[in-house]
């Protein structure tokens, strides 16, 4: 047999994986008994023959089995979400939790309890270098807010010398004690043979699911005692050096207690190191796992496709539903839209179909979602008969289980969070995900320093200020800002209840304000609500009273943009006048603020953006690419540019309710379109902030005239 073995890793991003030492670890294990095997990474499929079994050893998320083999799935960290349905298409399921193991014991093939292990040949008391000092305390793991240590911390708290190695401390423990960010497989090897004790702190979510971390292991087949934090259901009274005990005094006690003992010699370690070997070593793991491959080989086990074409009888006749007919909550859209989805595969199963019709066409209702794109491809399915389907139109098929699958998954009812989790869900991917590929902040830091012009521009026309206050106690804050504009101007306010805008016409008396649903936060307001006005300026200016009460990171944010787009009055003049000498620039807006850089991209929007494509006749290919767009939807720009999302003309019912939701909403969607309209139109989105600011020194480009911008913006400097 051969074993195909899988990590949640990317193969671009694999380094960065802790996972990958371990899956090598497993794979010389494996070699060691004469068992080849082959790594492989999130979104491969490997070449495989009729010996092949497959192990996915899974962390924060799960793919589908590949079909025609065994599949085996190693659970050994506390996933994002895995459905019953996803796990019981795998035929055989370890995980690394007692507790978990009993809990999921109602599966189809029942689940079994293989905990974390360890590379025994490579952590050993002998890999401590001639020479080197004993290490009292260490700990090695990275400090974020999903991971906060507080064992690490509780004990430099109490004046305990810990030493430190993983990324995100700075700054956070002393700097004598932050030893680097990084250590090699060799290093680490060579730091726990060095420690007295290793601290073993785990995420929340890992501690309270019962998976013990393979760090213990590590250090304790390198010979060092481990404090851990209390790991549910996790017990071996034969480790009596594996201590669990949570952060508080009888934590830094017990550390002091153990340093004030002599140190373990070389045969007290390499005992630990034995009894390791025997319960907790690849070596262990390896002879399970090929004994239980052996077993479903044998009994020709192997995972099955969701599509199964069939040459019996005929499908029953089919209604296709109106894509534009959705249900006004997102969740309960892209459900039904689901639903449709697997109907539609379950006749394409069938060589000879019956009839196939649509929907008699009505007033389109409901929100616009993330699934309304792949529905009509599925329609197209089912009205041209396909004689054979492609990878890409059975992923359709796998994003509309998933989403059925998950449906009472308690994370996807989240009220903030829930809309873009059901989306990374749908596409398979970990419900925090990184960056997508391709993508560098650095792209959003270039921008234009502006410069004063003291000469006001001569417009044709007066500029449109679209202003929303949801919060209407901040229009004192863009009353200052506003009449620092000196060309003539027409000022719109949207905002949600008569006695808010009672409040703000106190300040703007002169402005047309209107009370609109509280639907598609700034969006709906400003580009629908006023729809009818664009026709009356070239130029117009979005702004909007953002508080972001999700992240105390972002409080400044508001200031940052006002700083960008209402500088001083000679400044704003530089914006207009650009406007007016460089016809490339559809759209200027704030350098992106530094706390949003790593979310400056399509995220978990790019699918309601297809359908936005389809309805404007724009190409596909436009949604490919990495969107450049005034992030947080305040900008300057010319009323041709937004043209396309104007003429879209959609009402609040396509937004779905107002939940705080912070991502994949059809608001998110059209905060990027702003930009991809702009580029897609033949524009450009000039990023800007004032001269006087130093943000991103480095990327920011300085030009003694417009002349030199419009050529700057040719040669794609900036």
């Amino acid at each position: 047999m051969k074993f195909n073995i899988s990590i949640c890793a990317k193969r671009s991003n694999a380094k960065g994986w802790g996972d990958l030492q371990y899956a090598e670890g497993l794979q010389r294990a494996l070699e060691a008994r004469g068992i080849p095997s082959h790594l492989f990474f999130r979104g491969e499929t490997p070449q495989l023959s009729a010996d092949d079994v497959v192990l996915r050893i899974a962390g924060p998320l799960l793919e589908e089995p590949i079909v025609g083999v065994p599949n085996l799935l190693w659970i050994i960290s506390p996933p994002n979400v895995m459905t019953a349905a996803l796990l019981g298409r795998y035929q055989h399921l370890y995980i690394a939790s007692q507790f978990m193991a009993q809990r999921l014991a109602g599966l189809p093939g029942g689940a079994h309890y293989l905990q974390q292990s360890t590379e025994h040949g490579h952590f050993h008391p002998d890999r401590r270098p001639d020479g080197a000092q004993e290490l009292p305390v260490v700990f090695v793991g990275a400090y974020a807010p999903r991971a906060p240590r507080k064992s690490v911390l509780m004990a430099i708290e109490a004046g305990i010398d810990v030493h430190v190695w993983g990324p995100g401390w700075k700054g956070v423990i002393p700097d004598r004690l932050w030893c680097g960010a990084h250590l090699d497989y060799d290093e680490l090897a060579q730091v726990y043979a060095s420690a007295r004790i290793v601290l073993n702190d785990h995420m929340p979510n890992m501690a309270l699911t019962g998976m013990m971390s393979n760090r213990s292991f590590d250090a304790i087949a390198s010979g060092a005692v481990v404090i851990s934090d209390p790991v549910q259901g996790f017990d071996d009274p034969d480790l009596p050096e594996l201590i669990q005990q949570a952060p508080g005094p009888e934590l830094t006690a017990l550390i002091r207690h153990i340093l004030s003992q002599p140190s373990a010699d070389r045969d007290a370690r390499l005992d630990r190191h034995r009894r390791i070997v025997a319960r907790y070593s690849f070596a262990a793991v390896a002879a399970r796992l090929a004994e239980d491959a052996g077993t479903l080989l044998a009994a020709g086990r192997v995972a099955r496709s969701h599509f199964n074409p069939r040459t019996d009888g005929t499908a029953p006749p089919l209604l296709l539903a109106d894509v534009t007919q959705s249900a006004g909550d997102q969740r309960q859209a892209m459900l039904g839209t689901a639903r449709e989805i697997v109907r539609i595969f379950a006749t394409l199963e069938y060589p000879r179909r019956g009839g196939v019709a649509l929907s008699p066409p009505a007033a389109p209702e409901g929100v616009i979602h993330p699934l309304m794109h792949a529905q009509r491809r599925a329609q197209d399915l089912a009205l041209s008969d396909p004689q054979q389907l492609t990878c890409d139109d059975l992923q359709i098929l796998a994003q509309a289980r998933r989403i059925l699958d998950a449906s009472d998954a308690a994370m996807m009812k989240d009220r903030r969070r829930g809309d873009a989790l059901q989306v990374h869900h749908m596409r398979g991917e970990p419900l925090w995900a990184h960056a997508p590929d391709g993508y560098t902040r650095e792209e959003n830091k270039r921008h234009l320093a502006l410069w004063p012009r003291h000469n006001q521009p001569s417009l044709d026309r007066p500029v449109g200020v679209f202003l929303h206050l949801f919060y209407d106690d901040l229009a004192p804050v863009f009353a200052s800002r506003i009449d620092r504009i000196a060309v003539d101007f027409q000022l719109y306010i949207s905002t949600d209840t008569p006695a808010k805008a009672e409040h703000i016409r106190t300040v703007f008396p002169q402005a047309d304000i209107r009370v609109l649903p509280n639907r598609g936060r700034d969006i709906c307001p400003k580009l629908y609500g006023f729809r009818d006005a664009y026709d009356r300026h070239d130029l117009v200016l979005h702004l909007h009273g953002k508080k972001s009460p999700h992240s105390a990171r972002l409080d400044q944010w508001l200031e940052h943009c006002l700083d960008c787009l209402l500088p001083e009055e000679a400044q704003i003049n530089r914006i207009l006048s650009l406007f007016q000498s460089v016809p490339d620039i559809g759209l200027l807006a704030p350098v992106v603020f530094k706390s949003v850089l790593s979310a400056a991209h399509w995220a978990a929007n790019s699918e309601i953006a297809r359908e936005l494509a389809f309805r404007m006749s724009m190409p596909q290919a436009e949604i490919d690419k990495h969107p450049r767009f005034p992030v947080g939807s305040m900008f300057w720009g010319r009323t041709e540019t937004l043209r396309p999302l104007l003429d879209l003309g959609l009402r609040p019912d396509h937004f779905p309710p107002e939940q705080g939701q912070v991502d994949g909403t059809l608001a998110h969607a059209i905060e990027r379109m702003i930009g991809v309209v702009c580029n897609w139109t033949g524009r450009r989105t000039l990023l800007v902030a004032p001269s006087s600011r130093n943000l991103y020194a480095g990327f920011q480009r300085r030009y003694r005239s417009n002349r030199e911008v419009l050529d700057a913006l040719t040669a794609g400097a900036l």
